[in-house]
């Protein structure tokens, strides 16, 4: 069985156990993301929180379904770019945050969970393992960062907080150690040129390049779809506080008139939602709507495209879409309409004399040559317009 990595925050003990690589026996929080179905429910891969106060076996059986807190199904293998999670702690409150790695922006984190009320030990250790069976799986950890959290106005007093004068010192040494670096760079390259000649052999395949611009594309869709909903989101908030200004008047003109009756008081003005205002809120509603349409219909054929180019691979290692080149059928039928146009022309001169004319025989061998002929050449037409189109 294909296990993935998991996270721990636990106190210090015996490190190598059957729990991902780790020990079962462990008493603190485990984050847990699992790749391999051991129960047959279907709900794999899987990102989950365990607990443990040092007493309980953890349940391979039922992929822990029996111990966890919280969990989401994500499916965080074989991705175009790296695959993140962030796990937050705070107040007792536990919060994933995961990156489907679809793209390589920072900013596209969607929340897996949220658990309150967990108790954790105070001090403790972070760990990573990970474990794998018959089927074997790889994962990778390109990045383990951990930061403090503080309330606000609360952060500490650094008391070895390095100076200027001390920062503008390292800031050269690392200076002058980058273009030393550089120049040794250069100078292994004049000396081993033959290994720049194999970077440069390094080529990118028609599949790669076809699912690189695809992968390219999501990402500007998504990014249109982010920028589209922070749009929503403003117009949403315009239309609260219009909203809350038509209530303000309606307040206003109901206190105007009991202000009215007694004398000496001025009526207090409140500033209204204007006709102009509501236009440009609802062409604006009409402009989002005509672009996500645009965006769900290009979507939809971006998808149709590359499922087909996804099956037609699957099917056959070197297959490719089916080339758009002469239709065979109406081909053959093309030249039986002119076969029966011919028996008609023969039928009607059959009994006319000619000496000179050709025989019956010899002029039906010539036509069977001329199909031939024509049938060989509409079959190397279409081998080269495939041909073409694998090679772009």
């Amino acid at each position: 069985m294909g296990k993935a990595a998991n996270t721990f925050r636990m106190v210090g003990g015996a490190y190598n156990g059957t729990v991902f690589g780790s020990s079962d026996l462990w008493t603190g929080l485990g984050i847990f993301f699992d790749s391999f179905d051991n129960d047959n429910k279907h709900n794999n891969p899987y990102i989950m929180a365990v607990v443990n106060d040092g007493t309980k076996n953890y349940d391979h059986i039922n992929d822990g379904s029996t111990q966890q807190l919280a969990g989401c199904l994500r499916d965080f293998r074989n991705k175009p770019f790296a695959t993140r999670a962030r796990i937050e702690y705070y107040k007792n409150t536990l919060t994933v945050l995961f990156h489907n790695g679809m793209t390589n922006s920072d900013q596209d984190y969607e929340a897996c969970f949220r658990i309150d009320n967990i108790k954790l030990p105070k001090n403790g250790y972070f760990g990573v393992s990970a474990a794998t069976g018959g089927l074997a799986d790889d994962h990778d950890v390109l990045h383990f960062l951990t930061v403090s959290l503080y309330p606000p106005g609360q952060l500490p007093v650094d008391g070895h907080k390095v100076s200027v004068e001390e920062q503008a010192k390292l800031q050269q040494e690392y200076l002058d150690y980058q273009k030393k670096l550089e120049e040794q760079k250069e100078e292994y390259r004049r000396e081993h040129p033959e290994i720049q000649k194999e970077d440069q052999e390094y080529y990118e395949t028609e599949s790669q390049k076809e699912l690189r611009q695809i992968f390219n594309g999501q990402s500007q869709m998504f990014d249109a779809l982010r920028e589209l909903n922070r749009k929503l989101d403003e117009i949403v908030g315009r239309q609260e506080r219009a909203l809350s200004l038509i209530s303000q008047v309606q307040a206003g003109q109901a206190g105007m008139q009991v202000v009215n009756g007694q004398p000496g008081q001025q009526p207090v003005l409140i500033d209204t939602i204007r006709r102009q205002e509501v236009d440009a809120v609802m062409n604006n509603q009409n402009v989002i709507l005509n672009t996500a349409n645009e965006i769900k219909s290009f979507v939809g054929e971006l998808h149709t495209k590359t499922e087909s180019i996804l099956n037609n691979q699957a099917r056959a290692p070197t297959a490719q879409v089916q080339p758009m080149g002469y239709d065979h059928q109406s081909f053959m039928s093309e030249i039986r309409d002119g076969l029966n146009t011919l028996k008609k022309d023969i039928k009607t001169t059959v009994d006319t004399d000619c000496p000179n004319c050709l025989t019956i025989g010899m002029f039906l061998l010539f036509i069977a040559i001329q199909m031939m002929i024509l049938l060989v050449y509409s079959i190397y037409r279409d081998n080269k317009e495939a041909q073409m189109k694998k090679l772009y």
